[in-house]
């Protein structure tokens, strides 16, 4: 088992409303990850579930079992904290069997000789178990973290951004490891992460959350690729997708979007057409991923954009060109060792079909 059951959950702190009506179900052996900004209820919703703080409204389920009144033992639960909370005074073999000689265990020290030396050694720790924290790398210490929650063996892993302390080499490294495990384990794991790439590497479904709203819940790609919301659109990608203010014109006989300042027209996507045909409404914000934006420095047989380079940026593994648009500035994905000039003129075509259209006002993805 381990199935979580969120049901219209609320939690409040005095008049601040952290969580709101929030619902969501992670299911057994599944990894959910909840992604947001600071303050959007994330580890609120993390500590209802580990039962640290109380729930104001609402039920939670875990193992088909109502946990509103569980403490938090029984709810058979093990968090691991962004801050690693080891204990400086003793070794990694005891911070490890630290949880195993609590009351709540109290297994027979061969037990525990035994869990600690498998969790070590499925963490890569084994030579470790002597240290000290103090002698241990920010890695080595996170792993530690993780390996205290591995030991209990619970129904479910709770995370509260536990790579965030982390620099970006180790924080890959120990991505892969953590996602290895959770797959070979089959724990049903809940992540909490501000970022974005963490949410779309770990995750078997991601709920996105703000000031304690749900915006959206699916499996990563569908996330990514059929934002519900301008703020889901924006909070997920790097480079971040392009936004443009348009309208809706009528020309041809088909329907374009037409760029404020009347610089850019591009096609209405098929699937778009048949609701906005259907509507009142003339002006949108339609969104695209600079990763579906081709560009061409010499003027192809069709484009949808015209404009000049505004700046060029270039990294390991890819580049970013900015493009000046009449008011806008569009991004495309390129090459790293994309050779160009600010001011050059630059053709853009886009994959039609990838564009996504919001409503400017309600800020929701028109579907």
């Amino acid at each position: 088992m381990g199935e979580v059951v969120f049901k219209n959950v609320w939690k409040r702190y005095g008049h601040v409303e952290a969580v709101k009506d929030l619902s969501f179900v992670a299911r057994e052996g599944e990894c959910l990850v909840i992604l947001g900004p600071s303050g959007a209820g994330k580890t609120s919703t993390l500590k209802m579930i580990a039962g640290v703080e109380d729930i104001t409204a609402g039920e939670v389920y875990i193992d088909g079992k109502l946990a509103n009144y569980l403490t938090p033992r029984e709810r058979n639960t093990a968090m691991v904290f962004e801050s690693y909370a080891l204990y400086p005074h003793l070794s990694v073999y005891d911070n490890l069997a630290f949880p195993l000689r609590s009351p709540t265990y109290r297994l027979p020290e061969d037990q525990i000789r035994e869990r600690v030396t498998r969790v070590a050694g499925m963490l890569g720790m084994g030579s470790l178990l002597d240290r000290a924290p103090a002698q241990l790398s920010q890695g080595q210490k996170q792993r530690v973290g993780l390996g205290r929650a591995l030991v209990r063996e619970p129904s479910v892993f709770l995370f509260d951004e536990p790579l965030s302390h982390v620099d970006a080499k180790i924080r890959h490294r120990m991505r892969m490891e953590i996602k290895h495990i959770q797959q070979t384990i089959r724990t049903t794991t809940i992540y909490v992460t501000h970022d974005y790439m963490e949410a779309m590497s770990l995750g078997d479904q991601v709920i996105v959350i703000n000031e304690g709203v749900l915006q959206q819940m699916g499996p990563p790609r569908e996330v990514f690729d059929h934002p519900a919301s301008l703020f889901v659109a924006d909070l997920i990608g790097d480079p971040p997708m392009n936004f443009l203010d348009v309208d809706l014109v009528a020309q041809n006989g088909d329907l374009w979007f037409r760029t404020l300042d009347g610089a850019c027209e591009l096609p209405v996507p098929a699937e778009f057409k048949p609701k906005l045909q259907q509507g009142d409404k003339k002006r949108f914000r339609i969104g695209f991923r600079p990763m579906f934006v081709s560009h061409y420095l010499s003027q192809p047989e069709q484009s949808h954009i015209q404009g000049t380079v505004y700046v060029f940026e270039r990294f390991e593994t890819g580049g970013v060109l900015t493009v000046a648009a009449g008011q806008n500035r569009i991004l495309a994905s390129t090459e790293p060792n994309l050779k160009v000039q600010i001011d050059q003129p630059v053709w853009l075509s886009l994959d039609v079909d990838r564009i996504r259209v919001f409503d400017p006002e309600s800020g929701l993805a028109v579907k």
